[in-house]
């Protein structure tokens, strides 16, 4: 078997992640799912090269692999032009990523916004932040609210946020268009 045939058979049905970040992919997911670190970002790529829906696709492909419950994001990136994409466990700690690392996105105010900032300053780990947040009365407890709103878009465990949001819709508008056509 040659060496090219055998890079293929590895990455089968991925379309945009190499090999090498499928792997760092992995790394990044266990991180999330079984130590203290509440979000991680492994990569970007310049957002005019990049099919955003087929990178969502890789990093779900990445995801539902691993077997953890963690999602991924793609997000801009503070580089004009360039997104941004990693893995996270809770809606909080994207919530946090968002409000930091975004000038553009602006989130609704929320009570818990002071709670998890607060938790991270005194040193509590996630999931204690998670549960905590959980247990107060900001309403049900479920593991499977995210934060969404017209900046985010969501494709199977993926989120993808702010400005990449319309480039997501356009190019599905482009796509439902030229499927009618055919």
């Amino acid at each position: 078997m040659s060496k090219n045939l055998d890079l293929q058979l590895r990455l089968d049905g991925f379309s945009v992640l190499t090999e090498y970040e499928c792997g760092r992919a992995q790394v990044a997911i266990e991180s999330v799912a079984r130590s203290e670190k509440p979000i991680t970002e492994i990569g970007g790529r310049l957002v005019k090269d990049c099919d955003l829906l087929a990178l969502a696709r890789d990093l779900n492909l990445c995801v539902r692999l691993s077997g953890e419950s963690v999602r991924a994001f793609i997000a801009p990136d503070r580089m004009a032009g360039f997104c941004c994409y990693g893995f996270y466990r809770y809606p909080w700690a994207m919530q946090a990523f968002l409000s930091v690392w975004q000038s553009g996105v602006r989130l609704r105010p929320s009570p818990q916004l002071s709670i998890w900032i607060q938790g991270l300053l005194f040193g509590y780990g996630p999931c204690a932040v998670q549960s905590f947040i959980s247990s107060a009365s900001f309403g049900r407890v479920s593991k499977s609210r995210r934060y969404r709103d017209k900046h985010t878009v969501r494709r199977y465990r993926v989120e993808i946020y702010g400005s990449l949001v319309q480039h997501v819709l356009r190019r599905n508008n482009r796509n439902d268009r030229s499927r009618k056509h055919c």
